[in-house]
């Protein structure tokens, strides 16, 4: 019981935050129907969650990924600005490659973590058995992103 009220605290405290980002000046009238709307969709969030057998799974690296956002949303800014500034320096400079997950991440919110960054696009999550990523990127394979150091093999292999 005590974790189903958590679940649906944390989806109400999304939905809510989602909206009044959307709202220019939010009044108490409009707070109230936020709060509202956001704890029926809430709700209905988590038995479509249950419905569909969902469970979180495959933390490993989780920690170290979500720390390493930031700074990996900051520089991947960084370097699609230097491509798109040096229009023909940066032909051909993108490549795609594949990563190698931790043992015990997850490839569904690993995929999220890996794509947070402006340069890099996850294109495909095979589902063969291994846990694996295969990424579109601009950045050299020598500087990895946080949240991919966080979540690539540590045996080196990519």
């Amino acid at each position: 019981m005590r974790g189903t009220a958590v679940e649906i605290l944390v989806w109400w405290a999304v939905l809510m935050g989602a909206t009044l980002v959307s709202i220019s000046s939010p009044g108490p009238v409009e707070l109230l129907v936020a709060g509202a709307a956001a704890a029926g969709a809430a709700v209905t969030a988590r038995l479509m969650r249950r419905a569909a057998d969902v469970r979180v799974r495959g933390a490993s690296g989780a920690l170290r990924a979500v720390v390493g956002l930031p700074p990996a949303a900051a520089q991947g800014l960084a370097v699609l600005v230097g491509v798109l500034a040096r229009p023909r320096a940066g032909a051909g400079r993108g490549r795609t490659r594949r990563i190698r997950l931790r043992e015990g991440a997850d490839p569904g919110w690993a995929g999220v973590a890996l794509g947070w960054s402006a340069d890099t696009c996850v294109i495909d999550l095979p589902d063969d058995g291994r846990a694996q990523a295969v990424v579109h990127t601009f950045r050299p394979e020598t500087a990895p992103s946080g949240p991919e150091r966080a979540l690539a093999r540590r045996d080196g292999t990519r």
